[in-house]
């Protein structure tokens, strides 16, 4: 059971973009971007213009540490566009989540800058621009966590430097009050609710169809590469491992030609649902194809030779109830840990011969080591 080349170069080919991954790398690359060149003409703007004595600034002092950071900023957002991009043209998991939590700082962090240095007291009506930017991730917990952020910065500065911040005491501070309150509600309520209800029903629809199997809902093949990648880099540095699981289940075409292709299709979802259930959070779980899953396990071998023996029983004394009937399934499994110099063909390669030595010898099995003799 050989598989073709497509199988053995799939990982090292580019990837068509779905609509997600065009999506979020357009995004990301907008937003690492804009957000520091918003920075540095914001606050160069302000420089030149208390320069030529047309700007009010409350502490000058603090103007040239105040332009030195949106400089750092910048260095950060290109660092993320240089290091965000795999192989395959799509954007890091990893990096994605790290830049999203980065620029989100770094908005509170300049909110704060111009809090303290401009002394404007429709400030507050501002509060939304720095939030909407990141709304484009369609990201609820990411929108929240910088609106509070951005909130509870507010509210401490109206403490410290209330005078140049908050309305003048006269007979209209109330009304001011309530008028500015209410508006900063409605606005982050506004675009925190479109933040949600985008994130469900346009990013997780896409993601769903994009990197999910719609039969066993497993990550699809498709999405496998970054993950792949992800997890080889890390190996690299020495700091993890990982061990890739190719499975197959039995004699599966026969459980299509007794029972009916509906009944192989409970079998492909027993399966793996079970392989699902038998792993950590941490691993990830792709059908690689037909009747085979492929799992990338984060652990070292012997660990992993457990599990693998642990999914293996447990799918092997469990029959599928289709109908009446009770259909037996077994499933056989090869083992390629991380090695040193080994390249992801390599172990793709280590883990079908694996996997092809176990069919043909015997079945529902788990092989790690091929005999004395035996070749890849």
């Amino acid at each position: 059971m050989k598989h073709d080349k497509e199988r053995a170069e799939g990982t090292d080919r580019r990837q068509e973009l779905s609509s997600l991954d065009a999506y979020l790398n357009r995004v990301f690359k907008i937003i690492v971007l804009i957000i520091p060149t918003f920075c540095i003409c914001a606050s160069s703007s302000a420089t030149i213009l208390f320069l030529l004595g047309l700007f009010p600034v409350r502490c000058p002092a603090l103007l040239p540490f105040f332009d030195a950071s949106t400089l750092i900023y910048l260095a950060i957002g290109i660092y993320f566009i240089r290091t965000g991009f795999g192989e395959d043209g799509i954007v890091l998991p990893k990096k994605l989540r790290a830049a999203k939590l980065t620029m989100a700082i770094l908005l509170i962090i300049q909110w704060n800058g111009i809090s303290y240095i401009w002394p404007f007291r429709d400030l507050w009506a501002y509060t939304i621009l720095f939030s909407v930017v990141l709304g484009f991730f369609f990201d609820f917990k990411l929108v929240l966590f910088e609106t509070i952020g951005i909130l509870i910065s507010m509210f401490i500065s109206w403490f410290i430097v209330g005078d140049a911040l908050l309305p003048p005491r006269d007979d209209m501070f109330i009304a001011d009050m309530a008028y500015r309150l209410i508006g900063i509600a409605l606005m982050n309520f506004s675009i925190n609710t479109i933040t949600a209800f985008g994130g469900k029903f346009l990013i997780e629809e896409l993601e769903k169809y994009a990197n999910y199997d719609t039969l066993t809902h497993l990550l699809n093949r498709k999405s496998m590469g970054n993950y792949l990648q992800e997890a080889y880099r890390e190996a690299k540095t020495g700091k993890t491992s990982f061990c890739l699981l190719m499975m197959d289940i039995d004699d599966f075409k026969k459980v299509n030609d007794t029972y009916g292709h509906d009944a192989g299709d409970e079998v492909l979802q027993f399966v793996a649902k079970t392989v699902s259930c038998g792993v950590k959070k941490d691993d990830y779980v792709f059908r690689w194809g037909g009747e085979e899953i492929l799992v990338i396990l984060n652990t070292d071998v012997e660990l992993a030779v457990s599990a693998a023996e642990r999914i293996r029983a447990d799918i092997a004394r469990t029959p599928v109830s289709y109908g009446d009937k009770q259909i037996p399934v077994t499933i056989t499994i090869g083992i390629a840990p991380y090695r040193n110099g080994a390249s992801i063909k390599d172990l793709m390669d280590e883990a079908d011969a694996k996997l092809y030595w176990g069919k043909h010898n015997g079945k529902n099995r788990v092989v790690s080591l091929l005999p004395e003799g035996k070749t890849i």
